[in-house]
């Protein structure tokens, strides 16, 4: 018969494993925000446990994009002039609506609402990168110009140069430059302040 303390013993042991499985599951799925499966990419970008396939943050045909479709330059102005930049806590992708709703969101939420956008009438990409270093998202238009949507007005960026694409993707596909390059994206260093500090320099 075991005795009542090693029940308590291991009850509590038992209940410390719990503990140390659910943290260890948290810092896997941000270790792990990527999975490739029969050909299908799926990024764990929104709430814990939730994983969704890349494509379908794209969405041209939301009844909250549809009838913000205009020109190119016309849709980058827009976000660039009415979608505030507000960084997230930690890595969130939000949908199309929910960067509208709010009226703000970070460089990969108001690229995904442009591109959207353009996806209604011409062909256009999100493109998942590097900024001098940094991790970044912005535009790719069908002539291949950067659409920068982190300022404040549409303008053609000044530094080709600094943006270097790893993955681009819409509602249709998705291209990696090279094998396993997604992954890579979010291996990338985060800090929203000096890469924003580093843009505001090249764009004055």
């Amino acid at each position: 018969m075991t005795r009542p303390s090693t029940v308590a013993a291991l009850g509590l042991s038992g209940a410390c494993f719990a503990i140390i499985g659910l943290v260890a599951t948290r810092r896997l799925q941000i270790t792990l925000r990527v999975l490739y499966v029969d050909g299908r990419y799926f990024v764990a970008v929104r709430h814990f446990g939730e994983w969704r396939e890349l494509r379908e943050f794209v969405q041209p045909f939301s009844p909250s994009v549809v009838g913000a479709q205009a020109s190119v330059w016309g849709c980058l102005d827009w976000v660039c002039r009415n979608i505030s930049y507000q960084k997230d806590d930690g890595e969130f992708w939000q949908y199309p609506s929910e960067t509208l709703g709010k009226m703000d969101g970070d460089c990969e939420d108001s690229t995904i609402l442009l591109v959207s956008m353009l996806r209604g009438f011409t062909n256009a990409h999100v493109v998942l990168g590097d900024y001098q270093g940094w991790g970044h998202a912005w535009g790719a238009s069908e002539a291949g110009e950067i659409l920068e949507t982190t300022i404040t007005e549409a303008i053609a960026v000044p530094d080709p140069e600094a943006y270097h694409p790893y993955v681009l993707f819409n509602d249709q596909e998705v291209i990696e430059m090279w094998p396993g390059a997604l992954r890579e994206v979010f291996q990338l260093r985060r800090n929203k302040a000096a890469k924003l500090s580093l843009m505001a320099s090249a764009f004055t």
